[in-house]
Formats: structure tokens, C-alpha cells, sequence
């Protein structure tokens, strides 16, 4: 299931107009929400900790995907 997840993540291109949504909605949606709830069970302190240790894959990922993949050059 994690492979299927993985390779997912990997292979996806969406249209050239749905792009930068895409890359929005994943670099914005997860680290609020892993901050938020870390920051709800565990304080404030914590929970900025561990949303900005979650970032920093999420922000590679988008990096990659936008530099390495040419996702905003021209098709």
C-alpha cells in the first residue's frame, strides 16, 4: 500500500493549469495540520516543533517536483 502511495507521489503530473494548486494545497494543508494537532496533544512548543520537522520533506518534495520534474517550464 505505501509502495502504491509512493510511486503515486512520484509519477503524478496534473494538467498545466492544476500545478500550482497541486503544489499549494500539499505544501500549505499538511504542515498547518500536523502543527495543529501536535501543538492540541502535545502545547504549543512541541507542536511548532514537530510541524516544522514535518515541513521540511513536504517542502522537498514540492522543491523537487517544481525544479527537478520542470513543472512550471513549458510543456
Amino acid at each position: 500500500m505505501i509502495d502504491k502511495i509512493i510511486d503515486f507521489l512520484k509519477n503524478y503530473k496534473p494538467s498545466r493549469e492544476w500545478r500550482l494548486p497541486y503544489l499549494l494545497l500539499v505544501s500549505t494543508i499538511p504542515p498547518t495540520l500536523i502543527t495543529h494537532f501536535a501543538s492540541v496533544k502535545y502545547g504549543i512548543n512541541v507542536g511548532v516543533t514537530i510541524g516544522f520537522f514535518c515541513s521540511i520533506p513536504i517542502v522537498c518534495y514540492t522543491c523537487w517536483k517544481i525544479f527537478m520534474d520542470d513543472w512550471l517550464g513549458d510543456d
